[in-house]
């Protein structure tokens, strides 16, 4: 055996130890689940979209299981962002501040939790009795979906921006994701807010077969 192999190891695993401390393992684990908890939710979005374009009725169920998949993983962005945030600027509100991308993320995950709460609170019920009252019960659940649809592309979009963030201020970004909220309200209203009564309609008359 030639030492001389363990030796340049040895030196190898050293200088690995050196650089890599216990702050950047930490750090980088931080930023891993992050990864992992923001795909999970986008495609779990992703997906309940598709599933509804696709589908004859309000699947209540699909629904729930969605929704509880999207909860657990943006508690998940929340803590590990946070955590991120530490490591990056610590408690310095003003470097939070300076930074367009940090801030723009923050708001538009703010957003995304706000928008969440409705979804639980307003929408869900709504889609899950599948009996609306009145154009409010239709109004409701498209708008909120439109922009969680959005929000969490655009949270994509800011989070990969690493070369057009240094071109773009903080108004800039909010500016964009504004447009793009707008935009997507009125696709919604215009386009899926039929498909979204006829699969309430059609849901209605498949419970109303079932009562009889």
């Amino acid at each position: 055996e030639n030492p001389s192999i363990f030796s340049f190891t040895g030196v190898g695993v050293i200088a690995v130890a050196n650089v890599m401390d216990f702050g950047t393992v930490v750090r980088q684990g931080f930023l891993f689940l992050h990864t992992v908890s923001f795909a999970i939710a986008l495609s779990a979005v992703l997906r309940e979209d598709v599933a509804l374009a696709r589908a004859r009725c309000i699947n209540a169920r699909r629904l729930s299981d969605t929704a509880r998949t999207v909860t657990y993983a943006l508690a998940v962005l929340w803590v590990t962002g946070l955590a991120l945030v530490g490591f990056n600027v610590g408690l310095d509100v003003r470097a939070l501040i300076a930074d367009p991308k940090l801030a723009a993320k923050i708001c538009v995950v703010s957003v995304l939790t706000a928008n969440g709460l409705a979804l639980h609170a307003l929408a869900f019920p709504i889609l899950s009795r599948q009996r609306p009252r009145d154009r409010f019960d239709l109004f409701v659940p498209v708008v909120l979906g439109a922009i969680s649809t959005v929000s969490w592309l655009y949270a994509s979009f800011v989070g990969v921006s690493r070369l057009m963030a240094p071109l773009m201020s903080f108004t800039d970004f909010i500016a964009l994701y504004g447009v793009l909220l707008a935009g997507a309200i009125v696709f919604a209203l215009v386009f899926i807010r039929p498909r979204v009564e006829r699969l309430l309609l059609a849901g209605r008359a498949k419970v109303g077969i079932a009562s009889k």
